[in-house]
């Protein structure tokens, strides 16, 4: 008995590694998995960190990987194996995103970025114009609940991390994706999703979830929770594949 615990202790670290993993596709990749899984699909993510590259290749290592960013953040030397074009973009000087190609992406990727920017609108209006005819663009941030949510940063009841928006001192602005979805639908493109994110297996599966990051992380990450408390919220928008040319720039959005 004695010599089958340590195998089984190994057992079920790795079931619990496998579970977290499957929990980690996040949904990002749920809503644009249709683009990302064709070979060569070329998707753009802006602002990269977390070892997004990495994460992006695993579940789908048949895509061209590209990052725009003005900075290393939590990134190593695998994520620039997994990076096949980076662009030094700082998106706090919105006129930088014109670095990048137009009509190039498939996929748009913008997940917890906005809210770090000052002019995030300027930044929204200019995404359109990246996408291929077809492509799709994924916006998540922060939710206006997330303000009303417990302070996490230091520890909430075993959760550690982000759970209200001030728990990250370098979140600078709330962003009303009504606004966005509206300058999304003034360049052309169709709204496929707004609202709060939510998954259902990460709702029934959280105690599995918990027990993981628990046994892998010595406590449980406040991102495993968002779907549960309504911390964020997305957009998703499409580019009909019939639009034959550039779409045109607009002016961007203002929040009331």
């Amino acid at each position: 008995m004695n010599r089958r615990f340590p195998w089984r202790v190994k057992t079920a670290v790795k079931l619990l590694r496998t579970i977290y993993r499957w929990f980690e596709r996040p949904p990002r990749f749920v809503h644009t998995a249709d683009l990302l899984a064709k070979p060569g699909a070329e998707v753009l993510d802006i602002g990269c960190g977390n070892h997004s590259p990495t994460l992006t290749k695993r579940h789908f290592p048949k895509c061209r990987y590209s990052a725009a960013d003005c900075l290393r953040w939590n990134l190593d030397e695998n994520d620039d194996r997994a990076t096949d074009a980076f662009y030094h973009v700082d998106l706090n000087d919105p006129d930088q995103m014109d670095r990048l190609p137009r009509e190039a992406f498939d996929v748009v990727l913008c997940s917890h970025v906005l809210e770090h920017t000052e002019r995030p609108y300027e930044i929204i209006a200019r995404l359109p114009r990246l996408l291929k005819p077809g492509g799709k663009v994924f916006i998540e941030v922060p939710s206006r609940r997330s303000l009303h949510l417990p302070r996490a940063r230091n520890g909430w009841c075993g959760i550690r991390g982000c759970l209200n928006f001030f728990d990250d001192p370098t979140h600078k602005t709330m962003i009303d994706l009504r606004l966005a979805a509206a300058s999304f639908e003034a360049a052309g493109l169709e709204i496929v999703r707004r609202g709060r994110r939510f998954l259902w297996r990460r709702v029934l599966l959280l105690p599995a979830y918990v027990l993981a990051g628990i046994v892998l992380r010595g406590y449980i990450p406040a991102s495993v929770v968002w779907d549960v408390t309504g911390f964020a919220e997305i957009l998703v928008a499409r580019r009909s594949a019939n639009s034959a040319t550039a779409v045109d720039d607009t002016a961007p959005a203002r929040a009331a």
